[in-house]
This record gives C-alpha cells, sequence and structure tokens, in this order.
C-alpha cells in the first residue's frame, strides 16, 4: 500500500524545507561585477580604394532576393549609397568587392561581391554576413 498525502500537506512540507535553506545559507554581501580578462578585439577597417563614378554607375539601380527582400542602391556625390532611413556606403576594395560603412564605422563581416558578367553588366550580387550569405539579382 503506498501512502498519500494531501496536496496541501506537501506544499506546505515543501514551503518549510525552501524557508529552511534561505535562511541557513550565508546572507549575499555585494554582487561583484565581472572582469575581462582579455581586451575586446578592435574593429579594422578594412583599406578601401577610390573607384571611378563611371565604374560606380553600373552598380547603381535596385536589387531583389528571396522572399521580396529590395535594396536600392544610389550614386551619391560619388559614392555609391544603399537607400533607406540610415544610409549605408559601399567602400570599395577592389572593382567588384565592397564592404559596408555606416555614418563613420564599418560593419565588420559585412563583404559585398557584385557579379559582372564579361560584358561589364551586373548581374546581382552576393553580400557575407554573420547571419549567412545574401544574395540578389538586378531587377533594373
Amino acid at each position: 500500500m503506498i501512502p498519500k498525502f494531501h496536496p496541501a500537506v506537501f506544499l506546505g512540507a515543501v514551503i518549510l524545507v525552501c524557508t529552511a535553506w534561505l535562511w541557513a545559507r550565508p546572507p549575499v554581501t555585494a554582487v561583484a561585477t565581472p572582469t575581462r580578462s582579455t581586451p575586446r578585439p578592435v574593429v579594422v577597417e578594412p583599406a578601401s580604394i577610390e573607384l571611378d563614378t563611371a565604374i560606380l554607375e553600373r552598380y547603381a539601380g535596385k536589387y531583389e532576393g528571396r522572399g521580396g527582400f529590395t535594396v536600392d542602391l544610389t550614386l551619391k556625390s560619388g559614392k555609391l549609397l544603399v537607400a533607406g532611413t540610415i544610409p549605408y556606403e559601399l567602400r570599395a576594395t577592389s572593382e567588384t568587392e565592397f564592404f559596408l560603412k555606416i555614418q563613420g564605422a564599418s560593419l565588420p563581416g559585412v563583404d559585398v561581391k557584385f557579379d559582372v558578367a564579361r560584358d561589364g553588366t551586373v548581374r546581382g550580387f552576393a553580400a557575407s554576413t554573420e547571419f549567412g550569405l545574401i544574395e540578389a539579382k538586378r531587377v533594373r
């Protein structure tokens, strides 16, 4: 025969055990803040090159990716920008490879490589991010 306890008796016993445990443990004096043993890594901006405006004009246009994802690239004051509420600048590391820069700071790990045909037409781009590869085809 299995002994049965009333739920109220069981709950009361649990509360008494927890109260005794909290009363017996030593008091917490202060919470120590963890210190870093190593400094945070410094984000180094890649070396960029200046491209001719005629080359940058090839990349301006509208690009479309999966799920209705669209990107508008515009050329303003000799800079290739991702249009939006916060303008991201695309800085060139070669004629087809770029990295994103936002208001004076580069975004680490966001590299963009354009797919350019032999005749010079831009077909799309692939952006490697910390979330994976994002591909977009040019629609205009």
